[in-house]
């Protein structure tokens, strides 16, 4: 039997060592070859370099921001042929600036089917409360303002015949038949009935003063709660009164007279035709909203007290600038438009803008008759608007 032979140390580490040196030997081999082939593409590229002459330019910006506000298109380019240009002009119209959604809050209605002494009924018990509370503080200052005509009569008239007392004293005294000490007794008197009547007619004034305080403060109160004591006095039973609060962005629009027209949910196929009374004098802190009162008129008595209708402002017959819908730019809480500003330039311009009239807006301010705006496909320069107010 043979046994395998056995390898010795020496001969292990010497094909060890020949097998790292081949195996470096081929890395070196290998490393060279490809920093040649990078060397000889570097010197020598597949494809020549193009001479300057016959390089092609490369294609210009066809919309480019030149400016604040300010944006240039080539011309001729298909981006240039997507957009329409139109220009602003005017119409005659009734369509209402401004749509608002209100309610009635008071109609004078009369007792006993007309037979009756007319009264007022109010949307709420708070509305009714104040009312009345306002009518008492002017039957107050009524009764008061007699109580002091009266009071200052009688004092006048007490003074008067104390002082004609007084005079007939004094000729008696001359004359013997009164003593001094009688004279002394009725000028005191004089004193005292003048006293009197000063603090009587001072109190009286007092609570003249209160009554009208408080008749004050309860018109204030029906203020607040949207009501004019004013128009409470003047309207008349065909008239209801209705209030809405109008954005605080948008109250500018509003104005005392202006015409306006009612739809009722309750009563969707009638208009009823009316005019703004009041304004409110203060703004409503949590809706950011100012309240606007209107007598819309109702001769057949249709409506009642709580009512929601759509009130459009704004519907006297007026001249207005026009836009279509599609040149108008949302950015934030402002309207923007594209107008002309020379060949192929435009400007972006802020706007006021209406309510839609089919396929237009109103232009309330901004813009004149003539300008030349971009229309449909305006949408797609709102990025570059966007960047051009920031530039």
């Amino acid at each position: 039997m043979t046994l395998p032979s056995e390898t010795s140390p020496q001969e292990t580490a010497s094909t060890s060592f020949g097998s790292l040196l081949w195996s470096g030997t081929q890395f070196l081999v290998a490393l060279v070859a490809t920093s040649a082939f990078l060397t000889y593409l570097l010197i020598y590229p597949l494809h020549p370099p193009i001479p300057p002459s016959e390089r092609v330019p490369a294609p210009a910006e066809v919309v480019r921001i030149t400016g604040l506000g300010r944006i240039q298109v080539t011309p001729g380019s298909p981006f240039d042929k997507k957009v329409q240009m139109v220009e602003v002009h005017k119409k005659v119209h009734q369509e209402p600036i401004l749509t608002v959604t209100g309610r009635v809050v008071a109609s004078l209605r009369p007792i006993n089917g007309g037979k009756g002494e007319e009264f007022w009924q109010f949307d709420s018990a708070d509305n009714l409360a104040a009312y009345n509370d306002w009518q008492k503080a002017r039957a107050d200052i009524t009764f008061h303002e007699t109580q002091l005509q009266q009071v200052r009569q009688l004092a006048k008239t007490r003074l008067e015949a104390q002082r004609e007392l007084v005079k007939r004293i004094e000729k008696l005294v001359e004359a013997g038949t009164d003593t001094v000490r009688d004279l002394t007794a009725e000028r005191a008197n004089l004193i005292q009935v003048e006293i009197a009547g000063r603090q009587e007619v001072h109190q009286a004034e007092t609570a003249l003063r209160v009554a009208r305080r408080e008749e004050a403060a309860q018109a204030r109160r029906l203020q607040q709660a949207g009501l004019s004591v004013e128009m409470l006095q003047t309207v008349s039973a065909d008239v209801d009164i209705i209030m809405a609060d109008v954005p605080e962005g948008r109250i500018s629009q509003v104005r005392v007279g202006q015409a306006c027209v009612a739809r009722f949910f309750g009563l969707p196929k009638e208009l009823f035709p009316g005019r703004v009374k009041s304004i409110a004098p203060v703004l409503s802190a949590e809706r950011r909203s100012l309240r606007v009162l209107f007598t819309i008129d109702d001769p057949d008595d249709k409506l009642r007290p709580g009512m929601f209708a759509e009130i459009g402002l704004g519907t006297d017959a007026r001249e207005s600038l026009l836009v279509p819908a599609d040149a108008i730019l949302h950015i934030g809480r402002v309207d923007y438009v594209l107008v002309s500003d020379g060949p192929e330039a435009w400007r972006v311009t802020e706007v006021q803008v209406g309510e839609p009239l089919r396929n237009e807006i109103e232009i309330l301010s901004g813009l004149s008759e003539g300008d030349r705006v971009i229309g449909k496909g305006a949408i797609l320069f709102k990025p570059l608007v966007i960047r051009s107010l920031q530039h």
